[in-house]
């Protein structure tokens, strides 16, 4: 009798581990409709997503608190740069760089033309080099020079759309997996808001560096001839678009983890699977507010021409 026992017993063990695996934490959403029917449970495609951390037991409870999210994104505001206490030009005069009559000619310079950077025209001019506006800058926003690039980070790195890159002409160059940090040089101003954009989507921590802008163009000109099949991107503001073409890739992928946050004039979604992650960016509308521009031949750089006016020569402004 004891032998004929044995299958029940290891079958009723069976479904009391499985029970004790398949247990998953509470819905996140307030307005859960409660439980899933046994049947549902037992099924894998339907375990729940994660989505920065809290967890939604069905895709219309992920798809209620993303929606939620998205607009509150799509209102916000980019946040403001601050002008430098100390101009770029009188930086580079403090240390023996360029001369007084060199920063008067390149803000003219800047004034005629009116695109580029107090910076590019130092450089243009011949008063001082790449390396030297370079360095500079970097004393300027406090960060160490990028003097190098690893090509295996450059090249692999899927996790950041390539559209964000060139809007804020930055590339990820180094990583240190002991302390989970992704290095970034940025050719023209850093944007702080969005290293912190990134740290919420990547779930790691960012650290800025500066590199020669043109040393940045020609890494992001290398990555536009790599395919990216993972990197969807889609024109629009319209919430309601949005909300369908999102909700139409939670069904199609089944993800495990959803991320998403506002970079500049971008809502990027994260989709991860167990096999493949899925970059969704919503480009929105050019009348909505967007990073600072920059020009192939002249990247935005660190001084704007009011700044330096008001520190060097009134008449410039």
């Amino acid at each position: 009798m004891a032998d004929f026992l044995k299958p029940l017993v290891r079958s009723v063990d069976w479904i009391h581990r499985h029970h004790a695996g398949a247990k998953r934490p509470e819905c996140a959403l307030v307005s859960c409709p409660g439980a899933k029917p046994l049947w549902q449970r037992l099924l894998r495609r339907s375990a729940g997503v994660f989505l920065h951390g809290q967890f939604y037991c069905r895709p219309q409870c992920l798809e209620t608190a993303l929606m939620g999210q998205i607009s509150r994104l799509r209102a916000l505001t980019p946040s403001v740069q601050t002008p430098h206490r100390i101009p770029l030009g009188l930086l580079m005069v403090a240390r023996g760089k360029i001369t007084h009559l060199e920063v008067r000619a390149a803000l003219e310079a800047q004034r005629r033309a009116r695109y580029g950077s107090i910076g590019d025209w130092i450089e243009k001019l011949g008063f001082a080099s790449e390396q030297d506006v370079t360095a500079a800058l970097a004393l300027q926003w406090g960060c160490p020079v990028a003097s190098s690039f690893d090509h295996s980070i450059v090249d692999s790195i899927g996790n950041i759309p390539l559209h964000i890159l060139e809007a804020f002409q930055m590339i990820p160059f180094n990583y240190a997996a002991s302390t989970n940090t992704l290095y970034l040089a940025f050719g023209a101003r850093v944007d702080h808001a969005a290293l912190y954009a990134i740290e919420r989507i990547l779930d790691c921590r960012t650290q800025p560096c500066v590199a020669p802008s043109r040393s940045v163009a020609r890494q992001l000109e290398q990555l536009r001839l790599l395919a990216r099949p993972n990197d969807v991107e889609f024109v629009t503001g319209d919430l309601a678009e949005m909300a369908r073409i999102t909700s139409s890739y939670i069904a199609r992928l089944s993800p495990e983890d959803v991320r998403l946050s506002r970079v500049g004039r971008f809502i990027w979604l994260r989709l991860k699977g167990r096999r493949a992650l899925t970059n969704l960016l919503f480009c929105l509308l050019a009348n909505s507010p967007q990073p600072h521009a920059s020009r192939p031949s002249f990247p935005a750089g660190e001084q704007s021409l009011p700044t330096m006016g008001r520190a060097i020569a009134e008449p410039n402004e």
